[in-house]
C-alpha cells in the first residue's frame, strides 16, 4: 500500500513539474488553453509509469500529437480529411524551413507539433530518472533554467512558476531518496519505517517554512544594474520598437517611439515618396516576405529596371541623395529613370522592387521624369486586359478575414461608379471621415486570433500609417481591386538656399512611412494616401470640365486590376495568359459539380476511431491478462525454457516486481516469493541459474514440472 501511494505521488508531482513547461508556451504562443497539452503529458507519463512497451507508446504518442495539434488548429475538426492532409503538409513545410534555416517562415502549428514531441521526450526522461535511477535533479535544474530564461527574455512572469517548481522538485527529490533507501540491499533504517509518516510530514513542514520565509521577509534591492537590456541588445532581441524602416513586417501593431535621427538628405525640385519596396502577401497579422524572388543586376547609368508608371512627362530632373551613414538599400522616387553613383553595380529584386547596392552606398544621384496620373484616364481604365492570374495575385486575402471588412468596403463604395472612385471613397473614409485617429503612442497590439485590419477598423480606430495603408489595401482587395503595400519615406519640409531652384529635404526615421499602391491599366501603379493628417506628394491631373461628369460605361465594378509593367509584366509561367477580363477567382460563379460530389459524413470517421480507442483501452486495461495468456500459450508449444523464463520476468515487471540493479537473481526471487507467498519462483530461478552456468546445450525444452511452476505463479499474480 505504501509503495502504491509513493508511486502515485511520484506520478502526480511529475505531471505538475512538466506542466510548468506548458504554461509559458501556451501564453506566449497565445493558445486558447493549456489543458489539452497537460492531458497529453498526463497520458504520456502514465504510459511510461506503467511500463508500456515501445510498440504501444510510439503509436500512442503519434496519435496524441495529431489529435492535440488538431484540437488547436484544425478548422473542420480533428477527424476531418482536410486536417489529415494539412497535418502532413504542415510537418513537411516546417521541417523544410527548419533545415533551410528560415525561422521566420515556420508556422505556429508546426511549432506546437515540435513542442509536443519535445514534451514526449521530456516525459520519458523524467520517468526514467525517477523510476530507474531514483534521481530527478537533472530534470529539475533543466526546468528552473527554462523558466529563468523565459522570465528574463519574454513578457511571461515566471516568479510563481519557479516557486512551484522548486517545491515540486524538492518533494520529488525526497520521494526518490526514500525509494533508494528502501530498495533491496540498500541501507535500511528501521526507525524510518516506524516513523515514516512523521519523517515525510517533517520534510513538508521544513519546505513550507522556507517558502513562507522567502516570500514574506523583506528583501534587499539589487546592487548591480539589470544586465538584461544589455544582453538583449547584444543578442539583437530588444523588444523596444521605434519608428524607422524595417524589413520585418510579419507582425504589425503596437506603439512606436519617435526617432529624430537623420537617415539621409535629398536635394530635389520638390518632395516625393521615397520608395524602398512593396509587399504582396497579407497574413492577417502583417505582411509576409516572398519565399522566392527574381533578381536582376544592373549598373549605374543604365535604365532603371523598376518602371512603376507607364507614362511620364516633362524634362529629366535630378535628385541628389546623401546618407548619414552608408546604406544597404536605395530609396527612389516614382518616375526614376537612371541612378548614377560611384557604386557601379546594383541588384534589383523584381518581386519586391527593392534596390540594393553591391556592397553599401552613401551618395548617389537619380534622374527622373514626372509620372502622369490622369484621373480621367484612370476612371475609364479597361480592366478586362488584366489576366486572371495577375488579378488573383494582388487580390489575395486570408481565408480568416472577417466578413465585416468586406461589408464595410461595399458600404463605403456603394455609390461609386468606377474603380478609381471606389479607391478614392475608401481613401477618404480612412483619412478624412473623422472615424480614425493618427497616433504612434496609443496604437494597440493586435490580440491573439484577431485580424490586424479588422481590429483597427472596428475596435481600436487608432493607429499610424501601417494601420491605414494596410486597411485600404485589404478593403480594396476584398472588392476584387488589385492593390499592394508599399513602404519607404515621406518627404520632409524642404529648405531652399539663395536663388537655388532646388530644396534640401532632411529625411529622419520619423519620416518612415507606408502607403497603398493600386494598379490602373494604362497608368501603372498609383500611390494613394489614406493616413489621416498626411497628404499625397504626387501630382494628379484633374479631368476636364467636359468629361468630369461623363458616365462610366466600363463594367469595372467586378474586376480587379493589375497588369505588370514590362519589367514585372509577364506573370509567372503558370499564370495563365487569359486577357479576356476574367473576374477574380473569388468572384467566379460556382459550378454545380460541388453539389453532386459525394462527401462522407463527418460522423462516419468516429466509427473506426472509436473502435481503435476501444481496442487500445482494452489492451491497456487488460495488458497483464493478455501477457499472461500469451505466456500460457507459449508453454503449450514446448518452447525453450530460457525464453519462457525471460517472458515471465517481463510479466512480473508489469505487476510491479522489478529487479533492482543491486539484486542478485536469488534475492529478487526470494522477494517475489515473499510477496506471492509461494516458493515457486525461487525454484524456477534455481533451474534457470543451473541452465545458464552449466555446459548444457544452447536450448532446453521446458519440462512439465517447470510448466506447472509457471502456471502456479501466473495464478498467484492474477489473484
Amino acid at each position: 500500500m505504501k509503495r502504491r501511494l509513493s508511486f502515485l505521488l511520484l506520478f502526480i508531482l511529475s505531471v505538475l513539474l512538466i506542466s510548468e513547461w506548458i504554461y509559458p508556451f501556451a501564453e506566449l504562443t497565445e493558445l486558447a488553453t493549456a489543458n489539452w497539452i497537460i492531458l497529453f503529458i498526463t497520458i504520456s507519463l502514465a504510459s511510461f509509469f506503467i511500463h508500456l512497451r515501445f510498440y504501444w507508446t510510439i503509436p500512442l504518442h503519434l496519435v496524441m500529437v495529431y489529435v492535440v495539434s488538431g484540437i488547436y488548429y484544425a478548422k473542420d475538426g480533428v477527424l476531418s480529411s482536410s486536417w489529415f492532409s494539412s497535418f502532413f503538409q504542415i510537418s513537411f513545410n516546417g521541417f523544410r524551413d527548419m533545415v533551410q534555416f528560415r525561422p521566420s517562415d515556420i508556422s505556429m502549428d508546426f511549432i506546437l507539433i515540435v513542442f509536443l514531441i519535445a514534451l514526449w521526450l521530456l516525459c520519458y526522461i523524467t520517468t526514467y530518472s525517477i523510476l530507474r535511477k531514483q534521481r530527478i535533479m537533472s530534470v529539475l535544474v533543466l526546468t528552473v533554467a527554462y523558466l529563468a530564461v523565459i522570465n528574463t527574455f519574454t513578457d511571461y512572469n515566471s516568479n510563481w512558476a519557479i516557486v512551484r517548481t522548486v517545491l515540486e522538485g524538492f518533494l520529488l527529490l525526497h520521494l526518490a531518496l526514500t525509494s533508494r533507501i528502501a530498495a533491496p540491499n540498500r541501507l535500511n533504517i528501521d526507525s524510518m519505517k516506524r516513523n515514516g509518516i512523521i519523517y515525510h510530514l517533517l520534510i513538508v513542514a521544513v519546505l513550507a517554512v522556507f517558502v513562507f520565509s522567502s516570500l514574506m521577509l523583506p528583501k534587499k534591492a539589487p546592487i548591480w544594474p539589470d544586465p538584461v537590456p544589455t544582453i538583449k541588445n547584444a543578442l539583437g532581441i530588444n523588444t523596444t520598437r521605434t519608428v524607422g524602416y524595417s524589413e520585418d513586417d510579419t507582425k504589425l501593431g503596437g506603439a512606436l517611439k519617435k526617432d529624430n535621427a537623420t537617415v539621409f538628405t535629398a536635394r530635389a525640385d520638390n518632395g516625393h515618396y521615397w520608395r524602398i519596396e512593396s509587399k504582396r502577401i497579407y497574413t492577417g497579422t502583417g505582411w509576409a516576405d516572398e519565399k522566392s524572388s527574381e533578381l536582376q543586376q544592373f549598373s549605374a547609368g543604365e535604365d532603371f529596371p523598376v518602371q512603376l508608371t507607364e507614362e511620364t512627362t516633362g524634362d529629366m530632373k535630378t535628385a541628389e541623395i546623401s546618407f548619414q551613414a552608408s546604406s544597404d538599400y536605395v530609396p527612389y522616387p516614382y518616375g526614376t529613370q537612371i541612378i548614377n553613383s560611384a557604386v557601379d553595380s546594383f541588384n534589383a529584386n523584381l518581386t519586391t522592387e527593392k534596390i540594393t547596392p553591391e556592397n553599401t552606398i552613401k551618395n548617389y544621384t537619380i534622374q527622373l521624369k514626372t509620372p502622369v496620373y490622369d484621373i480621367e484616364k484612370m476612371q475609364s481604365a479597361d480592366f478586362s486586359s488584366l489576366s486572371s492570374a495577375f488579378v488573383s495575385k494582388y487580390t489575395q486575402t486570408p481565408s480568416e478575414l472577417p466578413n465585416r471588412v468586406t461589408k464595410l468596403a461595399n458600404k463605403i463604395t456603394k455609390d461609386a461608379d468606377s474603380i478609381y472612385d471606389k479607391t478614392k471613397a475608401i481613401e477618404s473614409y480612412l483619412s478624412s471621415s473623422g472615424n480614425f485617429t493618427y497616433s504612434t503612442d496609443d496604437a494597440k497590439e493586435t490580440p491573439s486570433g484577431a485580424d490586424y485590419v479588422d481590429q483597427f477598423l472596428f475596435e481600436t480606430k487608432i493607429g499610424y500609417c501601417d494601420n491605414f495603408s494596410t486597411s485600404m489595401v485589404v478593403m480594396l482587395r476584398s472588392l476584387g481591386i488589385p492593390a499592394r503595400w508599399a513602404k519607404g519615406y515621406t518627404p520632409a519640409d524642404g529648405e531652399k538656399k539663395g536663388n537655388d531652384s532646388k530644396a534640401t529635404f532632411t529625411i529622419t526615421n520619423n519620416n518612415a512611412h507606408s502607403w497603398p499602391e493600386i494598379f490602373f491599366p494604362g497608368t501603372g501603379w498609383v500611390p494613394f494616401e489614406p493616413t489621416a493628417t498626411f497628404s499625397n506628394p504626387e501630382d494628379f491631373k484633374e479631368p476636364t470640365t467636359e468629361t468630369a461628369n461623363k458616365p462610366e460605361n466600363t463594367d469595372d465594378s467586378t474586376s480587379t486590376p493589375e497588369t505588370p509593367n514590362e519589367t514585372e509584366k509577364t506573370p509567372e509561367p503558370d499564370a495563365g495568359s487569359s486577357s479576356t477580363g476574367e473576374t477574380p477567382k473569388k468572384e467566379q460563379p460556382k459550378t454545380d459539380t460541388a453539389k453532386t460530389t459525394f462527401e462522407i459524413p463527418s460522423w462516419v470517421w468516429w466509427i473506426p476511431v472509436g473502435f481503435i480507442v476501444l481496442i487500445l483501452a482494452f489492451v491497456v486495461l487488460f495488458r497483464r491478462q493478455i501477457r499472461s495468456y500469451l505466456l500460457l500459450q507459449s508453454l503449450k508449444k514446448n518452447s525453450d525454457f530460457s525464453k519462457i523464463y525471460l517472458k515471465l520476468l517481463k510479466l512480473l515487471a508489469s505487476y510491479g516486481y522489478v529487479r533492482q540493479p543491486s539484486e542478485t537473481m536469488r534475492h529478487f526471487a526470494n522477494r517475489v516469493d515473499l510477496h506471492l507467498k509461494t516458493a515457486d519462483f525461487s525454484k524456477l530461478t534455481k533451474i534457470y541459474e543451473e541452465y545458464i552456468y552449466s555446459s548444457k546445450s544452447s536450448e532446453q525444452t521446458i519440462t512439465s514440472h517447470e510448466t506447472k511452476l509457471i502456471q502456479q505463479i501466473i495464478a498467484f499474480l492474477n489473484k
